[in-house]
């Protein structure tokens, strides 16, 4: 008797713990359920305000039942960043202002660039100091965790050999899956260059060419970081439709890579796999990564900034700052929506020194100097250019918020709520309408990542104090915004790309509650474990039963949901976007390009461009034997005047079919001409090619 007593109070003082355990589990499982119900809901009754309640009520049931349990690392304590160098610093800024003045007329030329890059390493070397204070420790001590075998670890071979973790593995298989969903068929989807990437390759073979540009000004204006990268890949592999394609896919793969060691440094690196996963099944991303875009370089770019932010805030050295500074001046060369970054960075630091405490601007005084230091610095060669060209610098930008090429709307305050509202909505509700950068008008989220970004809002909204949610949110408030701007072209909102930036915060969110959900039920396990062995069972029993009960269904569903997130996005891209592009993702430039190609030979050929479209730049980019002069465009065909007066031999025109009168005029003085239909994947006539000889 006296036996039976303690345990039997054991087991009663373990039941509320049981139970808790089984709400947890149990009630997070059925609260994302209720998402999925809600998301498909949504789908369904897109128009109905009541669809959004299960979706919504499942997020904040589930941020309930997992408040408590913490995935992010705590904040580091707030550290005094160390006064610079005075005099390497002065140095830094005075060859700066040596070499601002060379960079005029959009050039980087080598003396002046040549000084900037002085100016750089100085300022860095001012703030830099020999030690690594806590951060240093965290990542030594993490490092030697490593070394020492940590969890997981699995050897391959013998103990002075290789070693991977199963950790490891899966992250090879996430970079394989995503190189396969950013690389299959690249050549083929999309086909067409449509009006953006001619301007691109034109801009790539001017750098190639010697032309070191600041800023791209071609119409309607670009910066020109992800041309230098397409121009060094092609001096190498040669200049081309696909090879503008294949630099953003390979910028899309490093940003999933990048992700992966952002989230680990953020949380853990169990939600630094689960982000990289969701990223690299991403619909959103995929579709970004492989149309040739500058966007691409955006997530990356925040990626980049979030960071070095983060790293300066826990290391408190006035030399992360200077890099973090860097990263937002490094940045303004990837594409216009960044211009929202360094407000993000303003409200986001002032977040998170207003969680610090009294007297953080006191000490980080000296690292904030260091972030706008670096930034500016970074920045001076595209600032010149900016105080020289400001109507081709923010041309683009100024068209969608001022009344520059539209009338501002009358209602703009309405205009921009209803903008806000489209923007917001974009990852459950409705998406871009634009075909290249979207299946028009679908969420941008999948319907799993979407259900997981709410209720990972709701969590981290509830957490917002801890770690560095303020900072994520911030960021994500911000990064909605370039799109949700657009007051003069309100239709435009929502648009994928200038939102792209927005991809970091969502599935840093989106990967924390699949996290969570699979500890709950790891946790359940346990509990299960520990009732087992009180009833006397053996641990090893206990333990294969708790496992079949929580354990091995926590795993098998979050791969069951990364695995329906795949299939949807593989149907999304490969059959519906294909099937929403121009007919059916028919090259037209592609294929007038192979007719005047094969043609060129036997005689002369000319297209006729008026009235109706005809994108000529698209065409020169894509011919290989014909001359890219603007010799054969021609906007009338008239019998009295050239070239038709003055043409001998065998001649070919390409004529637009609506261009009725042209084909009648053509048939009257070629006879025994012949007229060719060319139809595109829809059946549709793309263009007449007519066969003459005088």
């Amino acid at each position: 008797m006296s036996q039976i007593e303690p345990r039997s109070r054991r087991r009663l003082l373990r039941l509320p713990a049981r139970y808790a355990a089984i709400a947890a589990g149990g009630g997070a499982t059925l609260a994302l359920l209720v998402g999925l119900a809600g998301q498909q809901a949504l789908d369904r009754w897109p128009g109905s305000p009541w669809a959004w309640a299960p979706l919504v009520a499942g997020a904040g049931t589930f941020a309930l039942l997992a408040g408590g349990r913490a995935l992010e690392r705590e904040r580091a304590g707030a550290q005094a960043a160390a006064r610079p160098r005075l005099a390497w610093l002065a140095a830094a800024l005075g060859l700066a202002m040596l070499s601002f003045p060379g960079f005029s007329g959009n050039l980087f030329r080598p003396l002046p660039t040549l000084a900037w890059l002085a100016a750089l390493g100085l300022c860095y070397g001012a703030f830099w100091r020999r030690g690594g204070g806590e951060e240093a420790s965290f990542v030594r001590g993490r490092e030697g965790a490593a070394r020492r075998g940590g969890e997981g670890t699995l050897p391959l071979l013998d103990r002075q050999g290789l070693h991977l973790s199963w950790h490891a593995l899966a992250l090879v298989g996430v970079l394989v899956v995503a190189a396969f969903l950013r690389l299959y068929q690249l050549d083929a989807i999309p086909r067409e260059m449509g009006t953006d990437m001619p301007h691109n390759y034109q801009n790539a073979l001017q750098i190639m060419r010697g032309n070191w540009m600041i800023f791209c000004p071609s119409y309607p204006g670009r910066e020109s970081l992800f041309f230098y990268l397409l121009a060094g890949y092609s001096k190498v592999f040669g200049l081309s439709f696909f090879s503008i394609k294949f630099t953003s896919a390979m910028v899309g793969l490093a940003t999933v890579a990048a992700l992966y060691g952002v989230a680990r440094y953020l949380f853990d690196r169990e939600v630094a796999l689960v982000a990289a996963a969701l990223l690299a099944v991403s619909k959103w991303h995929v579709i970004l990564s492989r149309t040739g875009y500058r966007a691409s370089l955006m997530p990356l770019a925040v990626l980049a900034v979030l960071y070095l932010l983060v790293r300066a805030l826990r290391s408190g050295r006035s030399s992360d700052w200077v890099l973090a500074g860097m990263a937002v001046g490094l940045g303004m060369y990837t594409y216009n929506a960044f211009m929202i970054v360094p407000g993000a960075v303003a409200v986001g630091l002032a977040a998170e020194l207003a969680l610090e405490g009294g007297g953080a601007l006191r000490r980080r005084a000296w690292g904030l100097a260091g972030l706008a230091m670096g930034a500016l610095l970074v920045f001076l060669p595209l600032g010149r250019y900016a105080l020289e060209q400001p109507q081709s610098y923010l041309f683009r930008v100024a068209t969608r918020v001022t009344s520059i090429e539209r009338p501002l709307p009358a209602d703009l305050a309405g205009v921009l709520v209803g903008n806000l509202w489209r923007a917001a909505g974009m990852f459950n509700l409705r998406g871009d309408e634009v075909a290249l950068s979207n299946v028009p008008y679908q969420r941008e989220l999948g319907a799993v990542s979407g259900v997981l970004f709410v209720a990972g809002l709701a969590y981290a909204l509830g957490r917002w104090r801890r770690g560095h949610y303020a900072l994520i949110l911030v960021f994500l408030g911000c990064l909605i915004l370039p799109t949700a701007l657009s007051v003069t072209f309100p239709r435009e909102v929502p648009n994928a790309v200038r939102a792209s930036g927005a991809i970091v915060p969502v599935y840093l969110l989106a990967a924390l509650p699949l996290v969570l959900l699979r500890r709950s039920l790891a946790s359940l396990a346990r509990r299960v474990t520990d009732l087992r062995l009180g009833q006397g069972q053996s641990r090893l029993w206990a333990g294969v039963q708790a496992g079949l009960g929580a354990g091995a269904p926590a795993v098998a569903l979050a791969v069951a949901l990364l695995g329906a997130e795949l299939l949807e996005t593989h149907h999304a891209y490969f059959e519906e976007y294909v099937a929403h592009l121009p007919g059916r993702n028919y090259a037209i430039s592609l294929e007038i390009a192979r007719v005047l190609d094969d043609f060129a030979p036997e005689g002369q050929a000319f297209v006729k461009i008026w009235p109706y479209w005809f994108d000529g730049n698209a065409l020169r980019a894509q011919l290989k034997v014909m001359s890219t002069s603007w010799d054969w465009e021609v906007p009338e065909l008239d019998p009295a005047k050239p070239p038709l007066s003055t043409a001998r031999g065998k001649l070919l025109f390409i004529v637009h079919p609506d261009d009725q009168a042209t084909l009648e005029m053509l048939k009257a003085e070629f006879p025994g001409g012949v007229a060719i239909n060319h139809r595109d994947y829809n059946g549709q006539v793309a263009f007449v090619t007519f066969y003459g000889e005088r």
